[in-house]
């Protein structure tokens, strides 16, 4: 494969905030995945009646919710929480009363976190066709964009077939929606975990999102891992931890335990994100950093410029997204703290699919998305094959993805810069096209 032909396959069109002539932005489709629409202003959501508890030793939690006239829940991975249910309505102010009991370690509500649900004022995140952006200003004023504007930048990885061939086995998880576990990008590469949101031991994709995260970090053909060569060697351990409601964070907290526990596997990715620090995520990232699993995960796509959460802890990679040109994505979050960026699409049109980032999709095929949710699994995957080629792992693993990106001399936006995944594996650069 040519580094051009994987500009395609992993790049982004020419950001419209650059053009000197505006398109304009279409509103997103009424139709779509779930996680389409955009989040609503105020205070995150939470599972109704439900906050997770952290006791301290010697405490049960059948006393503890006794004394605050709540229920008793399901106990977390390894015990590492409780839940304990209320009335709806009441979860700050049950986590509250919580936070204030001697037996308490911490208490907050069970937040929702969404996929990166791309904010539908800025862009459509799922290419269902139907509108085509135009200019709207200049003498090319109501004409449409044309097709040349994503062949006219070059945001590729440095990417060529084969570069990471030959490595040892590893494993990379996947905290999403599932996987579909038929998909011929995947042939025997799938490990099924747990699904922690209908808590069952089938984490099968329902919906689109996690296959095509799964797939742009280790699909056979079109994924990172498939691209380099080391698709053979990266195996991915699967976790559902989302549903029609969003992501609870008792979900997202029993899948990054539980994958920071499985054998070989060096980093995971959760391509999700909310507003608010939980303090139970904050402590399982932590656990997985001591047992040198990375964790990483989308910046979010509120455009603004704060990081989103999980993604936000300190012991997170948190991920930006950038256009084809080597911009920031429009609908992209930034902000200090922000650790690296990497393509996840800026499609300037819906009937065509130029811009987007090309991976699996349930059902056995393929669809063009865009947003955070893509851009973090490019380096999942690139951790995955560094960690295949080199044996690499924990902060030795996490200095090589940061310390060869592409610096672009803004960590605001970028972080350490757009990651390089071809030079992550071989420490030097390709030379340009002739």
């Amino acid at each position: 494969m040519t580094r051009s032909s994987v500009a395609l396959l992993a790049g982004a069109a020419l950001a419209v905030a650059a053009c000197s002539d505006n398109p304009s932005q279409p509103e997103a489709p009424a139709a779509g995945p779930a996680f389409a629409t955009a989040r609503a202003a105020g205070p995150e959501q939470v599972v109704p009646g439900e906050v997770i508890v952290r006791l301290k030793a010697g405490a049960t939690a059948e006393a503890v919710a006794r004394g605050h006239g709540l229920g008793v829940g399901e106990h977390g991975y390894r015990d590492a929480f409780v839940v304990l249910h209320g009335a709806a309505g009441r979860e700050r102010a049950d986590a509250a009363a919580l936070r204030r009991n001697a037996d308490v370690v911490y208490a907050e509500p069970n937040y929702l976190r969404q996929p990166t649900a791309i904010n539908q004022n800025l862009w459509a995140f799922y290419n269902q066709g139907g509108t085509n952006m135009t200019y709207t200003t200049g003498k090319n004023k109501g004409k449409p964009l044309p097709a040349s504007y994503a062949s006219t930048a070059d945001a590729d990885e440095d990417n060529i077939e084969g570069y990471a061939a030959g490595g040892g086995n590893v494993v990379i998880g996947s905290i999403d929606t599932g996987v579909d576990f038929t998909h011929p990008e995947f042939t025997g590469r799938l490990i099924a975990g747990k699904d922690w949101y209908s808590n069952d031991n089938d984490p099968t994709d329902t919906d689109g999102h996690g296959t095509h995260t799964t797939g742009t970090m280790a699909g056979s053909t079109v994924g990172v891992a498939g691209v380099s060569g080391a698709a053979v060697h990266v195996k991915v351990y699967v976790q559902r931890v989302c549903g029609q409601r969003g992501c609870p964070t008792s979900a997202i907290v029993n899948a990054i335990l539980a994958a920071a526990d499985y054998p070989n596997l060096v980093a995971m990715n959760l391509s999700l994100g909310g507003s608010s620090e939980s303090q139970a995520e904050k402590n399982a990232i932590a656990y997985a950093a001591s047992k040198n699993v990375l964790v990483i995960a989308s910046a979010g796509n509120a455009g603004t410029g704060t990081v989103e959460c999980p993604a936000c802890d300190d012991n997170a990679i948190s991920v930006s997204a950038t256009t084809w040109s080597d911009a920031l994505a429009p609908y992209s979050s930034f902000g200090s703290g922000l650790d690296i960026s990497a393509p996840g699409g800026s499609c300037y049109s819906n009937t065509t699919p130029e811009g987007c980032i090309y991976s699996a999709f349930k059902g056995g095929g393929f669809a063009w998305l865009q947003g955070t949710s893509m851009a973090a699994p490019q380096v999942t995957g690139t951790a995955g094959i560094v960690a295949s080629k080199l044996g690499l792992s924990g902060s030795a693993l996490r200095s090589r993805l940061l310390s060869t990106a592409d610096s672009k001399g803004d960590a605001l936006h970028f972080g350490a810069g757009r990651l390089n995944s071809y030079r992550a594996v071989t420490g030097s650069t390709l030379p340009a096209p002739q």
